[in-house]
């Protein structure tokens, strides 16, 4: 059913998410800002052209709406295509129209939408020569995500071609706006969502930590750093290999490398990944465009000697059933859970495989599709781009920049690649502890090193801190309410708490868990650990007692320290 114009109709729950993560963050912020534009290798009519979007962007019901508050209610209102035409923009005429269309490019896409007063979407045809056209598709993520988009890309290149052909052009294949709400409505009010919940709720009671490799950040920027490789003919040729040998998606071979580069870095036996799924199992909401997507958390654990074939076996389990679950929202479980950050900052990195079919002509005319911007960026995205269109995948790396230097970015980029690569010749046979992280320049750099390192190099955090506290005894080295403690101090403490821990046992190889308040007791216990050759496990005392039962049930700590100090409040965990 058709939606007229002035209709108001409820958020669906991915747009209300948005919407309210928009308000905090401001209207000037370009976070769900999402932009592509295809390379059309040809002669394009732009008076067919235009013809063909105004066409397709009419029937495209989720673009013509506007946000506005009714009574308390976040509702969205429907307008009419207005007088809106696509832009024009001829740069043939510039000495390098390349490098002029990618400025104007880019300025197109940090251009900030309203959701209450602007269009929420644009395009633009710009011509680069007489047989180079691109074409600038942009989107706020509140009425579109990349499934959508890639419906309405397949209806403009096919009515496009009708027009040019002098045929008839086919009716409408999208869906009504109000069917996508209202299947929302009812998924939300069904036994399924209930369903759904209680398996999120299960599987992630303990509130296990993020495994990011750059931090968890504290603020959602406007942008976000970008790093950029293609896979060759010939890596592609080798995975696609790999997947039929080990019998599963070339998509799962990402994953791995994924999960084995975050393993091997951090150290982390349990490695929670994002994965952005479409969120539309039925046939009325795959041929709707608007925005429906969702980031649901993917949970591995990955141990040493854990052979690739296993590690193949447990992320296809894993993603069989988040895929029976995938429309309850990932920011639903954030807030069942009580876990902290904002939207999209629980889980990373994002690991997102987008093979959409892009293998369409207009007239006969190839394309070649490019991203410009894919939305939030919460630390690091994995983004994956097979648009099955003749054309080799692109791997995107994108970060957080407050977080990640760009070359870091790129360093994380090329590890993660060579990881990729080792997936493709290995045996499934091989332990996940035996993968080499470092790229062919890397190892070349490390057997090149002279070997006569520096002492300072080789010194051990205890052995720094005791030569500060030799060097400036009296100087303050904690300070904890109104009590300073000197380096002096702190050194004795340590000395005598280290003693003590050898005496019972502990040194090298051994793990002592410390569950103490963020205090002088602590910093002396962290220091006492290192002293006696042993490492340290952290355990705040605030977390809930199912994450701190699995904490200490998966690192097997030899002894734990704590203290009778603790509010009644705080859990204390047995060892």
């Amino acid at each position: 059913m058709s939606v007229s114009a002035g209709t108001t109709l409820p958020l669906t729950a991915a747009q209300r998410e948005i919407w309210i993560a928009e308000q905090r963050l401001g209207q000037a912020n370009r976070v769900f800002r999402v932009g592509d534009y295809l390379e059309i290798h040809g002669r394009v009519d732009p008076v067919l052209f235009e013809q063909a979007l105004l066409l397709v962007v009419a029937e495209a019901e989720a673009l013509h709406v506007r946000f506005a508050e009714e009574r308390g209610e976040v509702r969205q209102v429907m307008r009419g295509p207005g007088d809106w035409t696509p832009a024009w923009v001829d740069l043939s005429a510039e000495q390098d129209p390349e490098r002029a269309a990618r400025e104007w490019l880019e300025a197109a896409v940090a251009r900030p939408m309203s959701l209450a007063e602007d269009r929420l979407f644009e395009y633009a045809l710009l011509r680069l020569s007489p047989n180079r056209f691109y074409w600038y598709q942009g989107y706020h993520h509140a009425v579109m995500d990349a499934f959508g988009s890639l419906l309405i890309t397949r209806r403009v290149a096919d009515v496009y071609t009708a027009l040019a052909q002098g045929r008839p052009v086919d009716p409408s294949p999208f869906g009504s706006l109000s069917d996508l709400v209202s299947a929302d409505q009812q998924y939300r009010e069904s036994a399924q969502f209930i369903r759904d919940r209680a398996y999120w709720m299960q599987h992630f009671a303990d509130r296990p930590e993020p495994t990011g490799l750059i931090g968890r950040p504290s603020t959602t920027p406007d942008r976000y750093l970008r790093h950029t490789a293609g896979l060759d003919p010939a890596e592609l040729t080798d995975l696609r290999a790999a997947a039929r040998r080990a019998r599963v998606p070339w998509s799962h071979l990402v994953i791995a490398a994924t999960a084995v580069y975050l393993h091997r870095t951090t150290g982390a036996s349990t490695v929670v990944l994002g994965l952005p799924v479409t969120a539309r199992l039925d046939l009325v909401q795959r041929r709707t465009p608007g925005t429906a997507s969702n980031v649901l958390p993917l949970r591995l654990s990955l141990r040493p000697d854990m052979t690739l074939r296993e590690l193949l076996d447990g992320i296809g389990e894993r993603v069989h059933e988040l895929g029976g679950h995938q429309r309850y929202r990932a920011e639903d479980l954030q807030r069942d859970l009580d876990l902290p950050g904002s939207m999209g900052t629980w889980y990373a990195p994002v690991v997102n495989v987008m093979s959409f079919d892009y293998a369409l002509t207009f007239a006969g005319l190839p394309i070649t599709a490019h991203n410009l911007s894919s939305g939030l960026v919460g630390d690091l995205t994995l983004a994956v781009w097979d648009r099955r269109d003749g054309t080799c995948p692109t791997v995107d790396l994108n970060a957080h920049p407050e977080l990640c230097r760009d070359d870091e970015l790129a360093a994380h980029h090329r590890r993660l690649l060579t990881v990729l690569r080792t997936l493709t010749t290995a045996e499934t046979s091989l332990p996940v502890g035996r993968i080499d992280l470092l790229t062919d320049e890397e190892r070349a750099a490390l057997l090149a090193a002279p070997n006569d390192v520096p002492e300072a190099s080789k010194a051990t955090l205890p052995g720094l801190f005791e030569t500060q506290a030799a060097a400036h005894p009296d100087a303050a080295a904690v300070v904890s309410g109104r009590t300073t403690t000197t380096y002096q101090e702190l050194n004795e403490h340590a000395n005598q708490l280290a003693h003590h821990l050898i005496a019972h046992g502990i040194g090298p190889e051994h793990i002592v868990a410390l569950a103490l308040p963020r205090s002088t007791d602590l910093v002396v216990a962290v220091l006492a650990v290192l002293k006696a050759g042993a490492a340290y496990l952290p355990l705040d005392p605030h977390y809930p007692p199912a994450r701190l039962t699995h904490m200490v049930t998966d690192a097997r700590p030899t002894l734990l320290i704590t203290t009778t100090d603790l509010p009644s409040t705080h859990h204390t965990p047995t060892v």
